[in-house]
């Protein structure tokens, strides 16, 4: 008989031990993803620093050279704040999903600990008190209320969860303001930067000298783009029976219809300074979108000289696209596949340029050829 209730007791504490609730230990499961973004970060700090000291060198030049230098530069540190504001984009998306999960799993856990209370008082005669009464000697006491107090302790461990939980979520939402505030911080100044770049060139296009020197660096790098994608046409072949049918398939790079500058001779006003423009540009407004206009493998992409930070596409049958002065570096790289429509880049005035637009240049077989015959709709301003 003492056999038999010890075995009573005993699948007692079995039963008890089978409805208890386990709740596994909270993890920081972003704590890798966010110390990957910090390095970055800290990365894209100390290179930033390496153009502003660069800059500060070039204070006092007020040189053509030296103003294109110092504008070079400012982009790509203004490049490089863009590449900090998209990281801390990145951890405010990262900390907001975390806070998600904390909180779907605080309510997750508050319920299964209402659970287990509704359990215990639906239990009945399984209760604490049944168990330790039913003890058959002193030593059997003493091992139900040690079996207890470890339920007890557990109960304290899940509220305690409970706990840690709330203020693991309080100390994340009060991170990520700090870093909202620091993203704003951030693309104010970015601004700031964009316009002094832009105003350095501008401000040589008010005189006649200086225009001259911007239009024959844009001639320069120009005929420096054409060497370069001829030698690639010859090295991989070129035009071919399907050129028609890539051509006929090409789409606007920008959702923006007007032409601000066309394909071609172009009088500025200036005796001797017209030149022969070799693409399109296109008024589109700065960080809109760039469309790849036809399917395509990149074969550069990045700094471009005075095209700034500019990406080209083979589109096969001796074609190829080029689009310059982007805002940032290219969404794409080299050897890269693309479709056509597919977002390349943003919309930006990097390299020699004085406002915000998109240098579109078509070509067959490396020869620039006339985009605005592909651009059904344009205005031309």
């Amino acid at each position: 008989m003492k056999q038999l209730k010890k075995w009573t007791a005993l699948l007692c504490a079995v039963m008890m031990a089978m409805t208890m609730v386990v709740i596994p230990p909270v993890e920081m499961t972003y704590a890798e993803t966010l110390a990957e973004l910090n390095n970055k970060l800290a990365a894209a700090n100390a290179k930033k620093a390496e153009y502003e000291a660069q800059i500060a060198a070039l204070k006092n030049d007020d040189n053509f050279e030296g103003a294109m230098e110092k504008k070079k530069l400012l982009d790509r540190r203004n490049s490089i704040l863009q590449e900090q504001i998209n990281l801390v984009q990145e951890e405010v998306k990262v900390l907001t999903k975390q806070i998600e999960e904390n909180e779907a799993e605080e309510a997750r856990q508050y319920e299964l600990f209402c659970k287990q209370v509704r359990q215990e008082e639906e239990r009945g005669p399984i209760s604490y008190w049944s168990v330790i009464f039913k003890a058959t000697g002193f030593a059997d006491l003493l091992s139900r209320m040690d079996f207890i107090s470890e339920i007890m302790e557990y109960e304290q461990g899940l509220i305690n969860s409970l706990r840690e939980l709330r203020a693991q979520l309080t100390a994340d939402k009060d991170e990520l303001k700090v870093q909202e505030a620091d993203l704003l911080v951030r693309q104010d100044e970015l601004e700031k930067e964009l316009a002094a770049a832009d105003a350095i060139v501008a401000k040589y296009e008010d005189e006649i000298q200086g225009l001259k020197q911007l239009i024959a660096e844009e001639d320069r790098i120009a005929d420096e783009a054409s060497e370069d994608i001829k030698k690639y046409h010859q090295q991989n072949g070129g035009s071919d029976g399907g050129t028609q049918g890539v051509l006929s398939g090409l789409i606007w790079p920008t959702d923006c219809r007007y032409i601000t500058s066309k394909f071609g001779p172009r009088n500025t006003g200036i005796p001797g300074a017209s030149t022969n423009h070799k693409g399109v540009d296109i008024g589109a407004a700065r960080k809109t979108n760039i469309f790849a206009a036809q399917a395509g493998k990149v074969i550069q992409s990045g700094w471009y000289g005075g095209y700034g930070y500019c990406v080209t596409i083979d589109h096969g049958s001796g074609v190829t696209t080029l689009y310059g002065h982007m805002y940032q570096s290219p969404y794409v790289r080299v050897g890269q596949s693309v479709s056509r429509g597919q977002v390349i880049g943003l919309c930006g005035s990097t390299g020699v340029s004085s406002g915000a637009h998109i240098h579109y240049e078509l070509r067959l077989d490396g020869t620039p050829i006339d985009p605005i015959t592909y651009l059904p709709g344009y205005i031309l301003v």
